[in-house]
């Protein structure tokens, strides 16, 4: 069964946490800045506006002192109305001290009107003002500037001066459209770089992360990349300081099961032929018989301890090559059945074959294949009680021979579905001698560039199916 880290939902955050991060104090501050320029521009295309009504209202009631102010307002309007607007371009009204119209250059509908617009409001006050408003007689906005009158003693009416603001709002929108443009396009090129900046930062954690996950996964030939000069660079030169600690403990105990394992074969052998051999020179039924007997059978099952502690030796040193060759892997399978067929009837447990063709073909190590058929077969015998079924199902799919071992046993709880290939693991139910059976199984499909994978439910029965590519015999010879 492959089993790999499970990648955390967060993955690429701190990534995402820069680019967010800088790209949100960006963009603020970009929005900041635009609102100001817009605003900066408005400001002076308005006030530059203002300012020349303010001074051409300030000609005309110094035109009115000088020259009008000994005549009344009406009188003087009367008399010399174009002197209020000869020299000025914008639309010109006089109002009396109530507000209403005396005089409009533009002849509009606002004559004998009181105008109550905060400009005219404050003139009437002794005071400038100016109002933005759309008028009714047009569809933009103008700009009323309102200026009091005096003769030479007092207040007597109001000069008001108005300029549309469309040529104004146009240039505007111009300046606008232009600093929107310039605030994506900066935003745009800050996106880049920010990514730029994500990535150097996050590239050599994201490589760290990836050779943890291989050190979990048993690894440790893996090295990390310790050239950076900074914080990264010694947490990289840490990892590789642990993994060549792990390498040298992990070497200790694989020198120490090698070697324990093959000073113990030879007493086994002599233990197991010396139990045989006193077996013939006993009275059936006795004791030592049956003494004799318990001890043959225990010196088997820890020479099966053995070899499983041999084989995990070699697999994890590396020391494992295989011997590949083309296999018949339906004639496999049947020699392993006949094998195992006595242990089965005498289970009470009912072992079927199903196959798709009498020559399913592989380039395997026939050996090795033949071992894990065998341990696969063996557990599910442990674990399905009498009246049972075991069936295998081997089939051909894509470019690969599948072999599906199910049996109606006890099952396997969900949570140790992912560990029961680990080293040593032996689960809650498991009769296993070491627990490297399955993890030793899972090594050999490995090699042979297959999988294994595993399906259980508690107390319905477990599906295990290996997966080999048929392989190419020309090509393993070459």
């Amino acid at each position: 069964m492959e089993r790999k880290i499970k990648k955390n939902k967060y993955e690429g955050s701190i990534k995402n946490k820069i680019v967010g991060n800088y790209l949100f104090v960006f963009i603020i501050s970009i929005l900041i800045f635009e609102l100001f320029l817009m605003y900066s521009v408005r400001y002076y295309y308005y006030s530059t506006a203002e300012g020349l009504l303010r001074s051409q209202a300030k000609y005309s009631r110094e035109l009115y002192m000088s020259y009008l102010s000994d005549n009344s307002l009406e009188q003087a309007i009367l008399e010399d109305r174009d002197q209020y607007y000869r020299h000025n371009k914008s639309q010109v009204q006089v109002l009396d001290n109530s507000g209403r119209v005396l005089l409009d250059n533009l002849g509009t509908s606002n004559i004998g009107e009181i105008i109550d617009s905060e400009d005219v409001n404050l003139a009437k006050n002794n005071q400038e003002g100016r109002s933005i408003y759309i008028p009714s007689y047009s569809d933009y906005n103008v700009m009323a500037y309102s200026m009091p009158l005096y003769n030479r003693t007092e207040q007597v009416g109001i000069i008001r001066l108005i300029t549309s603001l469309n040529k104004i709002d146009q240039i505007i929108v111009r300046r606008n459209y232009i600093f929107v443009i310039f605030g994506v396009v900066l935003t745009a090129a800050m996106i880049i770089v920010t990514f730029f900046i994500a990535n150097s930062i996050v590239k050599p954690i994201n490589e760290l992360t990836d050779v943890a996950s291989q050190l979990a996964e048993g690894k440790f030939n893996i090295r990390a990349d310790e050239s950076s000069n900074d914080e990264i660079g010694k947490l990289a030169s840490t990892m590789n300081f642990i993994t060549d600690n792990i390498n040298k403990k992990e070497q200790l105990k694989n020198d120490f099961i090698s070697s324990i394992s093959h000073e113990l074969r030879t007493p086994l052998t002599s233990i197991k032929g010396w139990a045989i051999t006193l077996q013939d020179e006993v009275e059936e039924g006795s004791l030592l018989k049956d003494g004799l007997s318990i001890i043959e059978k225990e010196s088997d099952r820890l020479k099966i301890m053995v070899d499983e502690l041999l084989d995990f030796s070699r697999f994890t040193a590396g020391r494992i090559e295989l011997s590949k060759e083309d296999t018949n892997f339906t004639n496999l399978v049947k020699s392993i059945y006949k094998q195992l067929m006595p242990r089965a009837k005498k289970s009470g447990i009912d072992m079927i074959l199903n196959y798709d063709s009498e020559s399913i073909h592989a380039v395997i190590d026939r050996n090795r294949i033949r071992q894990v058929m065998i341990n696969l077969l063996d557990n599910s015998l442990k674990f399905t009680e009498n009246e049972g079924v075991i069936i295998t199902n081997i089939f051909e799919k894509d470019e690969n021979v599948v072999a599906e071992v199910i049996d109606t046993g006890i099952g396997i709880d969900s949570e140790e579905i992912a560990l029961i290939t680990g080293k040593f693991y032996k689960g809650k139910n498991s009769n296993s001698h070491t627990g490297l059976g399955l993890s030793i199984c899972e090594e050999i499909v490995k090699l042979h560039g297959g999988n294994m994978v595993i399906e259980s439910k508690i107390n319905e029965g477990t599906k295990i199916a290996v997966i080999l590519p048929k392989g190419d015999l020309d090509e393993e010879i070459n």
